[in-house]
């Protein structure tokens, strides 16, 4: 077995991730997740349980024969298919894990070095030995965190370009594979694969593996998304009337100007304000159709409950999988995102902000100015009754 792959001591710090590594290569990191982290994350037969459920998006991947003949069903599944699957050679895999199992996104603020307001989820993946979604690459860039069990894994050493899958299966599998480094990790290793780079892994026992993605929106989402939110708002959505229209644009006949005239309407919308604020609302939309609905907590507080619990000494918390995005506002001040809602900030408010985003807790003794001002607590009510906050058990 031969390796050139890059195998760091530690994780990298933010200045050496973005300087060397992020979209350039891939890295090795051993024991990276300590022991108790890996305690609280999802469990075989939770993974198995959260796959029957009906809002669980899960696949099972099969391979078979020395032609490696892969195969692929989509959940929810039952009893049964665990029990036809045998015990080699398959694999399940689960988006979103972090929603349903909040303890596995404790796994997140190892990678505070990245930048979170791209993450997308948590996959959790359990496979029998021989289990492998064969070779293909990513759109995202992802973190393969491994649980209990062992793992090879074939890691390639720069993007794929023209890539060309095998036809005639439901997975989008290399043809041909890909030249790269074979590395095998055990509990608690880290790779990180950028995306586009070829890796393929093949579970020697029986294994989890935590893949966190973070994945970027194409173009055309970016442009959709803010037309949306515009056409939201009449005194933003105005129409185009050719104000300076000219004998140059008579007819069939596009002048200089009108085309001048449009593209300064598209870069006046995308200097303002309103798209800094809807850039934070944007990167914390839930990829999961039952999330990100701004929903309202069963049993909210009002704000002389709310006062009197933190009055009394309650401590606050963000959980690890409540994404936060935040900006600086081009008109003073800050804007925090959550959840496709966005709140324009004093900047007196960051330090509070911050600790959330550390996801430290949040009380008198920690904020000291916490009753210094009533926008404080409003701030945090609105953030808790929307689920965004928690009271620390």
């Amino acid at each position: 077995m031969t390796s050139s792959l890059i195998v760091l001591d530690q994780m990298p710090t933010a200045h050496e991730f973005y300087g060397s590594y992020w979209n350039q290569k891939p890295f090795l990191v051993r024991k990276a997740i300590p022991d108790p982290t890996l305690d609280l994350l999802i469990k075989p037969d939770e993974l198995a349980g959260l796959s029957m459920e009906e809002t669980a998006r899960s696949r099972m991947v099969k391979t078979a024969g020395e032609e490696r003949d892969w195969t692929c069903a989509f959940g929810p599944f039952a009893e049964k298919d665990f029990d036809a699957a045998g015990d080699k050679e398959w694999s399940l895999l689960v988006q979103n894990v972090e929603q349903f199992h909040p303890d596995t996104a404790t796994l997140l603020p190892c990678f505070d070095f990245a930048p979170r307001w791209l993450m997308d989820d948590i996959m959790v993946s359990f496979s029998a030995v021989g289990g492998s979604v064969g070779p293909h690459i990513d759109s995202y860039h992802v973190f393969l965190v491994q649980g209990e069990g062992k793992r090879h894994w074939k890691i390639g050493r720069e993007a794929i370009e023209d890539e060309v899958y095998i036809e005639g299966i439901d997975l989008k599998v290399l043809d041909g594979g890909f030249e790269g480094d074979e590395v095998e990790v055990t509990s608690g290793d880290v790779l990180y694969v950028p995306p586009r780079f070829g890796h393929e892994g093949t579970t020697l026992e029986a294994a989890l593996t935590y893949s966190v993605g973070f994945l970027g929106p194409k173009i055309s989402e970016l442009f959709s998304g803010y037309a949306q939110y515009i056409s939201e708002f009449d005194e933003l959505d105005q129409r185009y009337v050719g104000q300076n229209l000219s004998v140059s644009s008579s007819g069939f006949t596009l002048g200089e100007q009108a085309v001048s005239d449009i593209k300064a309407c598209f870069d006046q919308h995308l200097s303002s304000a309103n798209f800094t604020q809807w850039l934070v609302e944007f990167f914390t939309e839930s990829s999961h159709e039952d999330f990100g609905i701004y929903s309202e907590r069963e049993e909210m507080l009002y704000d002389d409950e709310f006062e009197n619990e933190l009055q009394e000494g309650a401590s606050l918390i963000k959980p690890e999988y409540v994404k936060f995005a935040i900006t600086a506002s081009p008109t003073g001040g800050f804007c925090l995102g959550f959840d496709s809602q966005s709140f324009t900030l004093d900047e007196r408010m960051f330090p509070l902000v911050q600790l959330f985003m550390k996801e430290e807790i949040v009380n008198s003794k920690t904020y000291p100015d916490l009753f210094k001002e009533p926008a404080y607590l409003e701030f945090l009510l609105e953030l808790y009754n929307h689920q965004a906050l928690e009271f620390l058990d």
